[in-house]
This record gives C-alpha cells, sequence and structure tokens, in this order.
C-alpha cells in the first residue's frame, strides 16, 4: 500500500507540474500577474489610449513575456484592455458619454455597498478606515498623484468588502478597471477640489451607523469627480476621446504591488 501511495504521489505531482515549476506554478504566475495589471488600471498606473508594451511591462513585473502576455489576452477578452488592428494593445479611449453614464452606474452599485458595509460596521473597519484616510490625506499634501488613487482604492474597497455582499464586488471592480484610468486627470489639475471630504462624511456615517448617510457621502464622491472631470479639457470637443498625455516613463510601476 505505501508503495502505491507513493507511486500516485509521484504521478499526481508529475501532472500538476510538481512542487516546482509546471502549470501550477505558470497558472500561479499568471494570476498574479492579471492581479497586479488590475489594481495597475484601478489606481491610475495606465491612462486611457496608453499603449502597452509586453517586454516592458515583462521587465518591471520582473517577469517573463509568456505570463503577461497571457494576462493581456484575458483583459482584453473581457474588454478591460483593447487589442488594436496592428496587434498593438492599449487602454481603451474613453468618451464623455460613456464616462458619464458609468459614474452613475459607480453611485448606484457603491452607494448601495456603502449603506450595506455601514449597517455591518465595525470598531475595527472604522479604525481602519480612518488610517487608510489619513495616508490619502498625506498623499494629497504631499502632491503624490499615485499615492492619493492608490490610498483612495484601498478606503472604497475595503469599506464595500465590508458590506459582505456576493454580487456588489464583483460588479463594482470592472468599473473601476474602467473608471481608474482617467481618474488619473482628476488630480493633475491644480483647481481640482480633491480634498477627500467625502471620505469625512463616510466615516462619521460609519460611527453613527448611518447606512443612509453613509450611501449619500459616497455618491456625493463619485458624482462631484465626474462633474469635474466632464467640465475640464481632459475631454477633446464635445464627444471626443481621451488622449493619452502620460508617457510610459512616467508610470508608477511599484503601484502594481
Amino acid at each position: 500500500m505505501a508503495a502505491n501511495t507513493t507511486e500516485m504521489t509521484r504521478k499526481a505531482k508529475k501532472t500538476n507540474g510538481g512542487a516546482r515549476g509546471g502549470p501550477r506554478r505558470r497558472g500561479e504566475l499568471q494570476d498574479r500577474v492579471v492581479a497586479q495589471l488590475r489594481r495597475g488600471l484601478m489606481v491610475g498606473a495606465f491612462v486611457p489610449g496608453q499603449t502597452i508594451s509586453l517586454r516592458k511591462l515583462a521587465g518591471h513585473l520582473g517577469t517573463s513575456a509568456m505570463p503577461v502576455r497571457e494576462a493581456i489576452n484575458q483583459l482584453t477578452a473581457a474588454n478591460v484592455l483593447e487589442m488594436l488592428p496592428n496587434r498593438t494593445v492599449c487602454v481603451p479611449r474613453m468618451t464623455p458619454a460613456r464616462f458619464e453614464e458609468l459614474s452613475k452606474v459607480r453611485q448606484a452599485l457603491e452607494g448601495m455597498a456603502a449603506e450595506m458595509a455601514c449597517r455591518r460596521a465595525s470598531p475595527q473597519l472604522v479604525k481602519r478606515l480612518e488610517k487608510v484616510n489619513a495616508e490619502l490625506l498625506h498623499a494629497i499634501r504631499a502632491r503624490d498623484i499615485l499615492g492619493c488613487l492608490a490610498r483612495n482604492q484601498e478606503f472604497h474597497f475595503t469599506l464595500y468588502e465590508a458590506a459582505d455582499s456576493e454580487v456588489l464586488l464583483p460588479l463594482i471592480e470592472p468599473l473601476w478597471l474602467q473608471a481608474g484610468p482617467i481618474m488619473y486627470f482628476s488630480l493633475i489639475s491644480p483647481d481640482m477640489p480633491w480634498d477627500a471630504s467625502a471620505h469625512g462624511d463616510v466615516l462619521k456615517a460609519l460611527r453613527d451607523h448611518d447606512a443612509a448617510a453613509a450611501r449619500r457621502a459616497i455618491e456625493r464622491d463619485i458624482r462631484n469627480t465626474a462633474s469635474y472631470l466632464l467640465k475640464s479639457s481632459v475631454f477633446r470637443g464635445a464627444s471626443g476621446p481621451l488622449v493619452a498625455l502620460r508617457r510610459e516613463s512616467d508610470f508608477d510601476f511599484g503601484m502594481f504591488g
């Protein structure tokens, strides 16, 4: 019996790629690359219209081109990235109409998530969100744009995860994958009123267990940023696409981790 068990174990390792290398490890590596790319999109490490170099991206992520190519194929199939006729991969451009609709859907879903999270809020959740918001405010004062976007994303998703909904979070994340790249532009203008004041209102609502107030604060947070961007010079003309304004060399790939 022991010999048979050993033989079965050996065959299983061979089938699964063993403890080192093989399909399992490749799958885990690809999952990690996909997760890093998704986070990079959500925190503004890419902008709409920006092309992506597989070779450079693989170098920044410390991996070979294969898992990056597979990850990009997966995100392209999900319409998160776009394959151009010349086989170049880029972040889809954004039109005002699409961004306005995207923002309205975000308000509905994220407002609901905030309301549900407030009903389940614990002192530990409030303390964690206070810490993240303090880091966000520090990043705002330092004009650390990608730091702001990263902490903002962390604040929102920490709140939404607390809703403990199996439905909402899988719907919210794809919206952030579309909205994240344009959010970079909400911080490069010196007159953008980005003070995270709505986050303070969210925290107060959580302390007061006022679910309706938490929802209103999140909706206002999304609405105000969208309103500013739609009125700004970010969009070219009334219905033109967003132009990529940042070079790949400006990216902070450390935000991917």
